[in-house]
């Protein structure tokens, strides 16, 4: 009997400690609702926070106020000293038309014959080392840009691989390039390549009559997957160029009146003179002050209590902003 007990006792003792590092866990893992912002729940609660349209939305965004533009990137994507954990290495080089002195034709002369043949919807002169079957007149907008491959300059050895995107605003030259790995493209894609032993000895070069087959292959989704995935990123990137002026700044008078939004539509919000109101299934969530700042951002509230937009659409019907502290895209529809 003395034994029985001893065990009883234990299976009790047992219990009760487990009950307790359950009720300790359970604890640990709940956070009071008080650790975040009243409108920060509110934000939570709307749905907005699941707005995340594509994976363009949760990139990085650089911006450059003077040349007027904005471009998203993914984060592993090494840009200048901003390192990434990626292959690919983005540049944008910004420089007003007036101070140029560059080569390859990045100079002033040749820019102020460019931005007049873009602007006519023309290609333009050659800048750098473009290969010709890759040479595009690429629409950003309501702006014209060239687009096109370097795969070689100066010699016969050497192997580059960069695409680019060079075009003008507000009187500054702006080239985007995306450069990928040369030895890992190499390996990945021999049947683009030879030697040249007199020149280059064991070195693997271009062969130059498949460097059109390499740029169609490309253009039709039928390269090698390593060169293939940087080829497209690069498409994307583009794809997310925001081009802005005084000229095609929004109005913002058009923002006054309710919106609803098209990721949920018990998400309202309204903007009533200097008040930007939140409502959810139509009861109120927060309201507070809020001003245009640089031309495009929407900064609704102040200090920690402070939420920054940038408005990338505005119409009479339609409203995109990306909710910068999260990188969120929201759109809506202006309700009737």
């Amino acid at each position: 009997m003395a034994k029985t007990s001893k065990v009883i006792f234990l299976i009790i003792v047992l219990i009760a400690v487990l009950g307790v590092v359950s009720f300790l866990t359970k604890s640990s893992n709940s956070l009071p609702d008080n650790q975040i912002s009243k409108e920060e729940q509110a934000f939570n609660d709307s749905g907005q926070a699941k707005a995340i349209l594509d994976e363009t939305d949760l990139w990085k965004i650089y911006e450059d106020k003077d040349a007027g533009f904005s471009i998203k990137y993914p984060g592993d994507i090494n840009f200048g000293t901003d390192q990434g954990a990626g292959p690919y290495m983005l540049f944008i080089e910004s420089k007003n038309v007036d101070s140029l002195e560059g080569t390859m034709g990045y100079d002033k002369e040749t820019a102020l014959k460019n931005m007049a043949s873009l602007e006519s919807g023309q290609y333009g002169q050659n800048v750098d080392f473009p290969l010709e079957s890759s040479k595009t007149l690429k629409k950003i907008g309501s702006t014209n840009a060239q687009e096109f491959m370097v795969l070689a300059r100066f010699e016969v050895c050497d192997v580059t691989f960069e695409r680019k995107l060079y075009f003008f605003n507000n009187n500054y030259q702006l080239v985007i390039t995306l450069s990928g790995p040369k030895d890992s493209f190499i390996a990945g894609g021999p049947e683009y390549f030879t030697t040249d032993k007199e020149n280059c000895g064991d070195e693997k070069i271009w062969n130059f009559e498949k460097q059109n087959q390499f740029y169609n292959d490309l253009k039709n989704n039928k390269a090698p997957q390593i060169i293939q995935d940087w080829f497209n990123i690069f498409d994307k990137i583009i794809g997310t160029v925001e081009i802005y002026n005084k000229e095609n700044s929004p109005d913002f008078a058009l923002l006054q009146g309710k919106w609803v939004s098209l990721g949920d539509a018990n998400s309202k919000i309204e903007f009533n003179n200097a008040k930007k109101i939140d409502y959810y299934q139509d009861e109120k969530l927060s309201e507070d002050n809020f001003e245009i700042q640089d031309g495009k951002y929407l900064v609704v509230g102040s200090g920690e209590n402070e939420f920054k937009y940038e408005i990338t659409e505005l119409t009479d019907k339609n409203l995109t902003m990306i909710y910068l502290s999260r990188g969120n895209t929201l759109k809506y529809q202006k309700s009737e």
